[in-house]
């Protein structure tokens, strides 16, 4: 027993040892922050951080003078402009700063100083070119500081990218103008051109819908329109433009054309050198729509294009035609005669219109639609996006416009 007490006793002392010693050769010594021991006296007060020297509270700041973006108004395609942005430093350290980049290679920024003293400023300048396919323009560039609460800075510029002319509507819509009224139009043209200019035609692309057209233009003063974001044009034209009854019913679009030339070019008797005529164009869309409509079914479709017929697959050799009818309404509907103009392809699609049925407030006619017998294998669904067959039905009345109505059909191998 006294034995064993003893033995155990020794254990404990030879393990206090050999840990001690362990310890002190990991510990103990001199260390990569100096001398340490694990015996040495180490108190609160020599590890305080009252005996650390406080960094000295002292930033730069920046300071942008006026907005952070411009707007440069009007400008033409590919032209070159620029504009200088004010920073300043505000604080008690001297500020960095580093233009970093910008959203495209047709923004460009520089600095007049890259390092500014307390109280300093200088001038950031942002050149860029108008490259656009858009009329509205817009970059930015970056500006990178060491301001500890402002990092980042952006730079903006934005405008308006036209050509030297512009019209406001630049479209010319007149929406869902029943076929027997007529169709007015009216915009304001806009030219930037420091050369004078004098109108001298218009005309639509269309030269039916310029048979029927009234045209006026009136110079008047930019200030008189109103269009502040168009204050920078040099001229200002009232254009209107009123087109009589009897177009074909159904969508338009077509191109209004307005062509000028020089005021040097045009004698005081306007003749002028057609030599010197340039031109510029709007679209003019909408929908002439009258008293001759088609029942819709699950073979006749009305979309933004007008009237669709799908006939689909045909048997030349068999009895296929397609019936469909029109609908007549209106005080005119029981006087008006209607007949088939003319069809496309030509010998191939056939159109015929059997005997009117009147209603109380309506008049229904048929229109048989067929593929002569025997034809050669024809496409015409509409897959390649304008071959369809064509049918126009046309009015006894002048004030009644023709209806075109597209055809799908297939005569197959």
């Amino acid at each position: 027993m006294v034995k064993a007490l003893t033995l155990a006793i020794l254990a404990a002392v030879i393990g206090l040892v050999c840990g001690r010693s362990a310890y002190q050769s990991r510990f103990g010594g001199d260390s990569a922050f100096g001398p340490f021991a694990a015996d040495s006296d180490v108190t609160a007060e020599s590890v305080s951080l009252a005996n650390v020297e406080a960094a000295p509270a002292k930033f730069p700041k920046l300071e942008l003078v006026g907005d952070d973006e411009y707007d440069f108004g009007v400008m033409e395609p590919g032209g070159e402009a620029s504009h200088s942005f004010i920073v300043r430093n505000v604080g008690e350290a001297p500020l960095e700063i580093d233009v970093s980049g910008s959203t495209c290679k047709c923004t460009v920024g520089s600095l007049e100083q890259s390092k500014l003293a307390p109280g300093e400023q200088t001038e950031v300048k942002l050149t860029w070119v108008a490259k656009t396919d858009s009329e509205l323009f817009g970059q930015s560039a970056t500006l990178r500081t060491n301001d500890p609460s402002q990092g980042e800075l952006s730079l903006k510029v934005r405008g308006r990218v036209i050509s030297s002319m512009t019209m406001v509507p630049r479209t010319l819509s007149f929406g869902d103008v029943e076929a027997g009224s007529p169709i007015v139009l009216e915009s304001t043209l806009f030219s930037f051109s420091k050369t004078p200019i004098v109108a001298v035609e218009q005309e639509f692309s269309d030269p039916s819908m310029t048979a029927k057209a009234t045209f006026e233009v009136e110079e008047v003063s930019v200030e008189s329109t109103g269009e502040a974001a168009y204050a920078s044009a040099t001229q200002a034209f009232k254009i209107r433009a009123e087109i009589d009854p009897g177009l074909r019913q159904g969508p338009l679009r077509e191109n209004f054309v307005f062509k000028f030339a020089p005021a040097s070019a045009v004698n005081s008797e306007g003749a002028y050198d057609p030599d010197s005529v340039l031109q510029f164009t709007a679209e003019t869309t909408g929908k002439v729509v009258g008293v001759i409509t088609l029942v819709e079914s699950r073979r006749v479709y009305n979309g933004d294009a007008g009237y669709i017929i799908t006939m689909g697959e045909i048997d030349p050799t068999a009895d296929s035609s397609t019936r469909v009818n029109i609908m007549l309404r209106g005080p005119q509907r029981e006087s008006i005669r209607l007949t088939v103009g003319d069809v496309e392809p030509a010998g191939i699609l056939k159109a015929e219109l059997g005997e009117p049925v009147g209603r109380s407030t309506t008049v229904l006619v048929p229109l048989i639609l067929s593929v002569a017998e025997g034809a050669e294998p024809i496409d015409m669904m509409g897959r390649g996006g304008n071959n369809f067959g064509i049918v126009w039905l046309e009015a006894d009345d002048p004030d009644v416009s023709p209806l075109r109505l597209r055809v799908r059909f297939e005569v197959p191998q």
